[in-house]
């Protein structure tokens, strides 16, 4: 499945983000010199890992129009002229390269993108997380997703070149962890002098959409710094399995046609779903939460339901844009900054939620 794919429509728009904060957004370009590209045959090739940023920005600032794909000019040969041509007129909400607001350091989310995508195809929901004062790190992983390289190269997901999904699943987490080292030396010292002390580096917290959060999961059985993860329908690979996780879960499972399942294989559940069973929670050594919002399938955190023909779809994508992100938030505010919510304890909130919570061995009660 291809998880950037490009529904149109005429009159779509993207949702404002609700925080107090206006959004700050910058697209950066890392390369791992420890680490060679394993896709190509020149050993010279490096590791490039381009990064997208959301943050909250000086709300003295005009918000200026973007396109909300970047870079979307490099989508006309997969997606077409008058999708990419609609797509440069919808309004972003966030302010290009502007200067972070003033305060204590923020604290910090990693994202991982699904098959065939990029971190721009989730805008929505990582740019409210920074209206709401966090500063959000889009990872772009190239060949995994569709991905701008530097040289002008878009990258096509393809993991061939992997012996094995475990290499890869490795590979793929060590484009994380190198993230986390980069956000280290720019809190230090920014050339630009915008991010310089701007991370709380003791509150990181990861997630990723399918395929991505294998990446994120393995980088948090390897580095401590991250305190807790959330997953968009998506399981586990071995090396978690094998492992198992200190940090709490916050897992958002699909409504249909899931990709994961709690326990036992359900008829709505995808052939190639991973099931969290009871072989994981006996070495998942935290907090577990299981939501499931009505009406949502594997892809409804991304922003392509918002730009769908059908109004009806629409509107649907929409309201669980406005679930989500709320779920998100108290999640986040729980784990990195000890702020309770009665969210995550309530499991009959509403008609569109069920929430089930599976408490550590350590803290059952």
């Amino acid at each position: 499945m291809d998880e950037g794919t490009c529904a149109g429509a005429d009159s779509a728009s993207m949702i404002q983000p609700y925080g107090p904060f206006r959004v700050g957004h910058v697209l950066l370009n890392w390369t791992d010199n420890s680490r060679r590209e394993p896709r190509t045959s020149d050993p010279s090739d490096l590791r490039e890992v381009p990064v997208e940023i959301w943050y909250p920005a000086h709300s003295d600032l005009a918000v200026k129009h973007k396109p909300n794909r970047q870079p979307i000019e490099t989508s006309r040969t997969s997606c077409g002229d008058e999708r990419v041509n609609y797509t440069n007129k919808v309004r972003s909400f966030w302010i290009e390269a502007s200067d972070i607001e003033e305060g204590a350091p923020c604290s910090v989310f990693i994202f991982s993108h699904g098959w065939g995508s990029r971190s721009s195809a989730y805008s929505t929901f990582l740019s409210n997380l920074a209206s709401h004062g966090y500063i959000v790190i889009g990872v772009n992983h190239p060949f995994m997703g569709k991905v701008a390289l530097s040289n002008g190269m878009i990258t096509e997901p393809t993991d061939s070149h992997f012996p094995n999904q475990e290499y890869a699943n490795r590979f793929y987490a060590d484009d994380v962890l190198f993230v986390l080292d980069q956000l280290s030396k720019l809190n230090d010292e920014d050339p630009d002098g915008r991010f310089t002390e701007a991370f709380d580096m003791d509150r990181i917290a990861c997630g990723g959409h399918s395929s991505g959060f294998p990446a994120v999961s393995v980088a948090a059985v390897r580095d401590d710094r991250i305190k807790g993860l959330i997953s968009f329908d998506a399981g586990v690979p071995k090396i978690v399995r094998r492992e198992g996780l200190n940090v709490p879960i916050l897992l958002f499972r699909a409504d249909s046609n899931s990709y994961t399942d709690l326990f036992s294989r359900g008829e709505k559940i995808h052939p190639k779903g991973t099931i969290y069973d009871v072989d994981f929670f006996q070495v998942m050594r935290d907090d577990f939460y299981d939501l499931v919002i009505s009406g949502t399938t594997h892809n409804s955190v991304s922003d392509d339901y918002l730009f769908e023909e059908d109004i009806e779809k629409r509107k649907l994508s929409r309201r669980n844009h406005k679930i989500i992100g709320p779920y998100a938030l108290a999640f986040l505010d729980k784990v990195l900054k000890g702020i309770d919510s009665s969210m995550l304890d309530n499991t009959e909130a509403d008609s569109h939620t069920r929430l089930r919570v599976i408490k550590a061995p350590t803290r059952a009660h």
